[in-house]
């Protein structure tokens, strides 16, 4: 996500052309959005601030956060 928010020539072009699509649904597990904040909070990354990077997700109606719950970790197993 924060290479795809970014531009960076480093996402993968499948990746790249996903995210770019308007009608794509895109799920985001919470802990890769914690994650995300950690590292923009760090300064490792283009994006200002957390905040931003918050507000970008919460404007693009194609992202749904997700919980990772024991619940999902229970499904993901069986896959």
């Amino acid at each position: 996500m924060i290479w795809f928010l970014e531009g960076n020539p480093s996402l993968g072009t499948n990746a790249q052309a996903i995210l770019s699509q308007p009608m794509s649904e895109l799920i985001l597990p919470a802990i890769a959005l914690a994650e995300a904040i950690w590292i923009v909070s760090r300064k490792k990354t283009s994006i200002p601030s957390a905040q931003v990077l918050l507000d970008v997700i919460n404007r693009d109606p194609r992202i749904t956060v997700y919980p990772l719950d024991q619940g999902i970790l229970e499904i993901a197993f069986t896959l």
